[in-house]
């Protein structure tokens, strides 16, 4: 229901902008916080209002008024608007023609990215004035430039490219050219070098106003050439003092220290410009170099009222002067929300367009040719000739990859060759994967081609470097912040870089738009399984659970295949205990929105005591399917695939990745020395969590990812889907419970399930009756964890002689109120006891946990068993969809380190080493002989046979 509730507060069709905080919006009233139309609410109509809105509201307005200033305190610094942008942070357009105004682009490093729905239109907006202004300088360019003062435009139009590449990557803070660099205490430090360009383009065009003041003012060519040499030495200065800064400093140095001192700079230089200029007009007059005046002295004008914490333009409410004033005037208040796109107009292409105009102007007057003033004319032009050219070429070549090249690379993803035959195989005869779209295509190959096929070993995990804490961390959608720095992953600045371009380049939907193409499979025999065993290869996963193998030819298709699905594979620790059997429900997708074309999500299935099926509630046909009748099949195959993209979205990627392991690796090495037990201890369980997590952002969580291009869900069912999980996850995770997996029980289906639940949770394993074969996963399980925890608790053993040590240690307790205060249900630190089941239960999610909820392959291998797609009447995932969700699938095939391996490295070589070292060997053992157990037992009478906890099969953390 609150699902529900929050969804239809952010309702397009009945709120503007839904996603921007707006307390001061009209309909207000019409939100549904309070189980009813707010409006019906206060006025005690709705029929199941909530009773506590008042109260609710005042808590909140006595915290807000707690938190603010004193109402006689002194005005705030002069950043206004900073809270504005800490909220909403809308992209506005930057001021542009160096003018230092900040609102856009000064954003305190620390600031999260958080955009709305009208950051594509100011991009556009504001980038397609910058292409204006490039066209401009092409055109002068061609048909020359005649003389200083037009040179002096065109060098400023060239600066205006370095500030608005600079300002984009600083106001959406870009991660593109962000570099991790160690200091000499290990200092992890992140330096914007793009960023870094917007303020090398302020000098430049600080340097343009000035070589424009000495060719105005000055008649005698040498006092000209000399001033200009004197401001180009002053350019240079400044500008290597930015990167001088930033080689040292980085992003220690707040973003409106570096804005100032540009303002320093640029304001000086464009007023002592203004002053030639006027007098210029003055004594020869011209229209233009009047207008030319105005825009200056209004922009030096802006720069000024920003730095004192005041605006001449109000982007929000459209108020203000010059173009804003005047486009409200002719066009009506209703102008207003649109008022930034007139300025982006005014300083994109107007103020230009004057500049040129009016430079034109001067030289005619002064009619003195060029050569009289620094740079020289020859290399200003080829620098001209190189600025305006390179995007011209740069486009071209991209258009050529994107059109030309990627196609015919990535074309082929079969290995049938073009146009496939049978002589490459029977099934190439009737490859149907040509027709994918162009996206499906090219993740494909490139998820083929990132494996190497090696098997990273216990080496590749390194002992913690020395970092200073926090870690810098980005905003990857609203609600979730991860590090974005792993100590795992080294410093290859080339390789992340390419990452992040990949990333920009599949994500542009004007490239690669979501397509749900609808190709059929064809019906030769035997060609489906080819066809996927071929488009899997070498990539293939490991099977956890062969359903073939247990099933046999009904596999997961039949009703056998839905109870092992259930109670041994993707989805046992879903299933759960009820009065006459056991279900296992996967309703909570139902209200997230889908695509035109597909059904909605949800199913629960129903079985029986004997574990047969008994029924499915079919979410979309919203009724209840029994065996026999007509809509059984593909309510069977809507319930699967409900569970496939349940447990990947939900299980897999938003609470184990996202959150669970996400929470580790962030408060261990937030708040963790290097050198600290408890950091060595986590050292192999947080391997690569920080990359492989970052990677998933783009690739599976954004709109227009991986995953929304598999899932049917739009991109309002997309973010609600994610949103839901990781508050399920935040609100229910419990690692202190040994009887919980997630947050579902992790109980026996025996007659004597309450009496194993009462014993230690190391003597449970004991207690459950083989005999039943339906204990299988709760039994592995149990035993597996208790063997985690044995590990464990030895080893804080170790370190910790008994519970006044843990209370002692303060380093201990910060790291403890990190982890709760993502997880509530997180006991006190109040004795050792609790430490070690904490830390056994984060251990077992990553680990086994992870390779349980990951182990999607079997599902997918055919694309029968089930789908990320549900069609209208359909049984079987069409071409695209199988292709997508088994790129996916694939992913987790890339290796990495086992748990199986020696990884006593990593542990502190103090007076306890030989001791550390003897409890590696010794767990190690233990999980030998867990694996051994496992394969017994399914070798065994069982009828359903578990992996899931079988330690050969895990890897040592989620680093893929």
């Amino acid at each position: 229901m609150q699902l529900l509730l929050s969804h239809a507060n952010r309702d397009p069709a009945v709120f503007e902008r839904p996603y921007a905080f707006d307390p001061s919006r009209r309909n207000l009233d019409k939100v549904l916080s309070w189980n009813g139309v707010d409006a019906a609410v206060r006025a005690g109509q709705a029929p199941r209002g909530c009773p506590g809105r008042a109260l609710s509201i005042d808590l909140a307005r006595q915290i807000v008024e707690q938190s603010l200033p004193p109402r006689d305190a002194p005005p705030a610094a002069p950043r206004a608007r900073a809270a504005q942008w800490q909220v909403e942070a809308a992209v506005r357009p930057s001021p542009g023609q160096g003018s230092c105004d900040y609102s856009a682009s000064d954003r305190p490093s620390e600031d999260l990215e958080l955009r709305n729905e009208h950051d594509d239109e100011a991009m556009y907006a504001y980038y397609g004035a910058g292409l204006v202004n490039i066209v401009l300088g092409v055109l002068v360019s061609l048909f020359g430039i005649p003389g200083e003062a037009s040179l002096s435009v065109g060098i400023f139009t060239a600066a205006e490219a370095l500030i608005v590449l600079g300002w984009f990557c600083l106001s959406q803070r870009l991660a593109f050219g962000a570099l991790y660099v160690k200091g000499d205490a290990g200092i992890i430090r992140v330096q914007s070098w793009l960023g870094l360009l917007h303020y090398l383009g302020q000098a430049i065009a600080a340097f343009s106003w000035l070589r424009l003041h000495a060719v105005v003012t000055h008649a005698d060519d040498a006092r000209a050439r000399a001033e200009s040499a004197s401001a180009l030495r002053l350019c240079f200065g400044v500008m290597a003092i930015f990167v001088g800064a930033f080689a040292v400093f980085g992003t220690v140095i707040p973003t409106h220290m570096l804005q100032a001192a540009a303002c320093v700079l640029f304001v000086p230089a464009a007023a002592k410009s203004w002053i030639a200029i006027a007098m210029f007009w003055w004594r020869h007059g011209g229209v233009l170099v009047l207008a030319a005046c105005a825009f200056i002295a209004f922009w030096v004008g802006q720069v000024i009222a920003e730095q004192r914490g005041m605006s001449l333009i109000d982007y929000e409410a459209g108020s203000g002067i010059g173009v804003t004033l005047l486009a409200r005037g002719l066009l009506g208040a209703e102008a207003a929300p649109h008022a930034w796109k007139y300025e982006v107009f005014a300083r994109g292409f107007l103020a230009p367009s004057v500049y040129f105009a009016a430079a034109a102007h001067i030289d005619r007057v002064q009619g003195r040719g060029l050569g009289r003033a620094y740079p020289s004319e020859l290399f200003m032009r080829r620098a001209l000739r190189f600025k305006h050219s390179a995007p011209v070429l740069l486009a071209l070549a991209l258009a050529a990859i994107h059109s030309f090249a990627i196609p015919r690379s990535f074309g082929d993803i079969t290995g049938c060759g073009e146009g496939g035959g049978e002589a490459a195989g029977p099934e190439c005869a009737v490859d149907p994967t040509g027709g994918l779209d162009q996206y499906t295509k090219v993740y494909f190959s490139i998820i083929h081609l990132l494996d190497d096929g090696s098997q990273p070993g216990p080496s590749f995990v390194q002992a913690p470097n020395r970092t200073v804490q926090p870690l810098p961390k980005e905003q990857v959608v609203p609600g979730l912040v991860l590090p974005s720095y792993d100590e795992d992953e080294g410093l290859v600045t080339s390789r992340a870089l390419a990452n992040q371009a990949f990333s920009g380049y599949v994500k542009d939907g004007r490239l690669y738009p979501l397509e749900d193409l609808d190709l059929p499979w064809p019906e030769k025999d035997g060609a489906i399984k080819a066809l996927m065993g071929r488009l899997s290869g070498s990539l293939a996963p490991a099977e956890l659970y062969d359903y073939d193998a247990n099933i046999g030819g009904d596999s997961l298709i039949g009703d056998a295949g839905l109870a092992h699905l259930c109670f041994a594979g993707l989805g046992a620790h879903v299933t759960r205990r009820t009065a006459d059997g056991y279900e296992a429900d996967f309703t909570y997708l139902a209200p997230l929105t889908v695509r035109p074309g597909f059904e909605r999500y949800g199913a629960k299935a129903t079985f029986d005591a004997a574990a047969r099926p008994v029924s499915i509630w079919w979410s979309h046909g919203e009724k209840e399917v029994r065996p026999g009748d007509a809509a059984w099949t593909h309510a069977k195959f809507a319930f699967r695939s409900s569970l496939l993209t349940g447990v990947t979205l939900k299980d897999h990627l938003a609470a184990t990745h996202l959150t669970i392991a996400a929470t580790l690796v962030s408060a261990s090495r937030d708040h963790l020395p290097a050198t600290h037990p408890l950091r060595r201890l986590l050292k192999p369980f947080t391997y690569r969590t920080i990359a492989v997590n970052r990677a998933a952002g783009p690739l599976l969580v954004h709109e227009l990812s991986l995953l929304h291009h598999t899932v049917a869900l739009d991109a309002a069912g997309l973010e609600a889907g994610f949103a839901f999980a990781f508050n399920r996850t935040r609100d229910t995770f419990d690692p202190a419970n040994p009887a919980r997996f997630l947050e579902y029980p992790l109980e026996y289906p025996l007659s004597s399930a309450a009496e194993c639940a009462a014993t230690p949770p190391s003597s449970q394993a004991a207690c459950a009756d083989e005999a039943d074969e339906l204990a299988a996963f709760a039994a592995d399980g149990t035993r597996y964890r208790a063997a985690v925890r044995e590990y464990v608790g030895r080893y804080v053993g170790i370190y910790y002689a008994d519970d006044a040590a843990v209370g002692s240690d303060v380093v201990l307790a910060s790291f403890w109120a990190a982890l709760v205060a993502h997880f509530p249900r997180i006991p006190p630190l109040s004795s050792r006891e609790a430490l070690v089941e904490v830390l056994t239960g984060f251990v077992f999610h990553v680990t086994a946990g992870h390779r349980h909820v990951g182990a999607a392959y079997s599902a997918v291998k055919d694309p029968r068993y089930a789908g990320a797609k549900i069609r209208p009447g359909r049984d079987m995932s069409d071409v695209q969809a199988a292709v997508q969700v088994l790129a996916i699938a694939l992913v987790t095939g890339f290796k990495q380190p086992m748990l199986l391996g020696d990884y006593s490295h990593v542990f502190l070589r103090d007076g306890h080493r030989n001791a550390t070292r003897a409890l590696w060997s010794d767990f190690q053992a233990k999980l030998l002989q867990v694996s051994a157990e496992v394969d017994e037992r399914n070798r065994g009478p069982r009828r359903f046979k578990v992996r899931a906890f079988d330690p050969r099969e895990m890897a040592t953390s989620v680093s893929i």
